[in-house]
């Protein structure tokens, strides 16, 4: 059944130039990448996964154009079960429980998103999923595909992904030297002039 659904949803996908009205998949930008997707996808059929969409033009192009190919299943002994194609090649690998995907991120060297898929309201098998990914990767993405989002979110990655978070937030901290103003905390004169001081400082009135 998510085959079928995910079948019918890259099927609605309109293909073209940029500039066009409603185009979603666009010539690749790099020249060598359409002959790479091609080798990964030639591997995961050698080892028994197969094109589900190809009745549909999946994984053909036409110069830069390459036509979004859904592989399916893609197991571990394929290359498109560990390298980070960054094209439209969808590969669907089957777990028969949560731990299993889990297992397979550790194992991975990237951690930049994930995404989870539930409509669970207890959240329970999802909460496990977010507690072992949590050190894996950098964004966990709930019901949502993995994207980048406006710059209020930290945008960051674990292991050879990237190193660090960028965000406004985090270059404000970067090129900023921090002053902290500091009392005893037991003391209920210095608290009241700390209160005092925090209402009439300028240096201390919250950025709006």
């Amino acid at each position: 059944e998510f085959l079928e659904l995910l079948i019918q949803e890259v099927r609605g996908l309109k293909s073209g130039l940029p500039w066009e009205d409603g185009v979603s998949i666009t010539p690749l930008p790099e020249p060598n990448k359409p002959a790479y997707l091609e080798e990964l996808i030639a591997d995961a059929v050698s080892k028994g996964a197969t094109v589900v969409n190809a009745d549909t033009g999946g994984g053909t192009r036409s110069g830069a154009l390459f036509q979004p190919a859904i592989v399916y299943p893609v197991t571990s002994e394929m290359r498109l079960f560990h390298e980070e194609q960054f094209g439209p090649v969808i590969p669907v690998a089957k777990f028969a429980s949560p731990s299993e995907p889990l297992a397979a991120a550790k194992q991975h060297w990237n951690g930049q998103q994930s995404a989870i898929f539930t409509a669970d309201p207890t959240g329970e098998s999802a909460a496990k999923l977010v507690d072992g990914l949590a050190t894996i990767v950098g964004r966990i993405n709930l019901n949502v595909q993995c994207a980048r989002s406006p710059d209020v979110f930290p945008f960051s990655g674990r292991r050879s992904s990237a190193m660090g978070t960028m965000s406004v937030t985090a270059a404000l901290q970067y090129f900023s030297i921090e002053t902290s103003v500091v009392y005893e905390e037991k003391s209920e004169v210095s608290a009241a002039a700390a209160r005092g001081i925090e209402a009439n400082s300028n240096f201390l009135k919250p950025i709006s």
